[in-house]
Protein backbone atom coordinates (compact mmCIF):
# COMPACT_ATOMS: atom_id res chain seq x y z
CA UNK A 1 0.00 0.00 0.00
CA UNK A 2 1.06 3.49 -1.18
CA UNK A 3 1.95 6.26 1.92
CA UNK A 4 1.62 9.71 0.99
CA UNK A 5 3.54 12.24 2.26
CA UNK A 6 1.98 15.20 4.18
CA UNK A 7 2.50 17.64 1.24
CA UNK A 8 0.74 15.12 -0.86
CA UNK A 9 -1.99 15.06 1.84
CA UNK A 10 -1.88 18.57 2.31
CA UNK A 11 -2.27 19.10 -1.42
CA UNK A 12 -5.09 16.74 -1.55
CA UNK A 13 -6.77 18.93 0.86
CA UNK A 14 -6.39 21.67 -0.94
CA UNK A 15 -7.49 20.20 -4.36
CA UNK A 16 -10.98 18.89 -2.64
CA UNK A 17 -11.98 21.95 -0.92
CA UNK A 18 -11.67 23.59 -4.48
CA UNK A 19 -14.03 21.15 -6.38
CA UNK A 20 -16.64 21.58 -3.54
CA UNK A 21 -16.14 18.19 -1.42
CA UNK A 22 -16.28 18.05 1.71
CA UNK A 23 -13.50 15.93 4.05
CA UNK A 24 -16.12 14.37 5.77
CA UNK A 25 -17.11 12.88 1.90
CA UNK A 26 -13.61 12.05 1.01
CA UNK A 27 -10.77 11.99 3.47
CA UNK A 28 -7.92 13.55 2.31
CA UNK A 29 -5.45 11.22 3.24
CA UNK A 30 -7.18 8.12 1.78
CA UNK A 31 -7.65 10.03 -1.60
CA UNK A 32 -3.61 11.28 -1.53
CA UNK A 33 -2.95 7.48 -1.10
CA UNK A 34 -5.34 6.21 -3.94
CA UNK A 35 -4.25 8.76 -6.15
CA UNK A 36 -0.53 7.34 -5.55
CA UNK A 37 -1.42 3.69 -5.71
CA UNK A 38 -2.87 3.75 -8.69
CA UNK A 39 -0.24 6.64 -9.95
CA UNK A 40 -3.05 8.55 -11.24
CA UNK A 41 -3.57 12.64 -10.40
CA UNK A 42 -6.22 14.26 -7.96
CA UNK A 43 -8.51 15.07 -11.10
CA UNK A 44 -8.13 11.77 -12.35
CA UNK A 45 -9.31 10.11 -9.89
CA UNK A 46 -11.75 12.32 -8.62
CA UNK A 47 -13.60 11.99 -11.95
CA UNK A 48 -13.09 7.98 -11.85
CA UNK A 49 -14.66 7.96 -8.62
CA UNK A 50 -17.69 9.82 -9.80
CA UNK A 51 -18.04 7.75 -12.50
CA UNK A 52 -18.17 4.70 -10.17
CA UNK A 53 -20.80 5.98 -8.17
CA UNK A 54 -22.80 7.54 -10.54
CA UNK A 55 -24.99 4.61 -11.74
CA UNK A 56 -26.63 4.23 -14.95
CA UNK A 57 -26.84 1.24 -17.43
CA UNK A 58 -24.48 -1.34 -17.56
CA UNK A 59 -22.51 0.57 -14.72
CA UNK A 60 -21.70 -2.83 -12.74
CA UNK A 61 -20.04 -3.92 -15.65
CA UNK A 62 -17.77 -1.06 -15.41
CA UNK A 63 -17.14 -1.42 -11.68
CA UNK A 64 -16.18 -4.95 -12.33
CA UNK A 65 -13.73 -4.45 -15.25
CA UNK A 66 -11.85 -1.94 -13.02
CA UNK A 67 -11.60 -3.84 -10.23
CA UNK A 68 -10.47 -6.52 -12.19
CA UNK A 69 -7.93 -4.24 -14.09
CA UNK A 70 -6.49 -3.16 -10.62
CA UNK A 71 -6.43 -6.64 -9.16
CA UNK A 72 -4.57 -8.09 -12.28
CA UNK A 73 -1.91 -5.73 -11.71
CA UNK A 74 -0.97 -7.04 -8.54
Amino acid sequence: MAVASPKEVRAARAFLRNQGALSSDIQPRKFANSARELNMGFRKLLRLIARLYSGGQNQQQFRMSVIAAEADKG
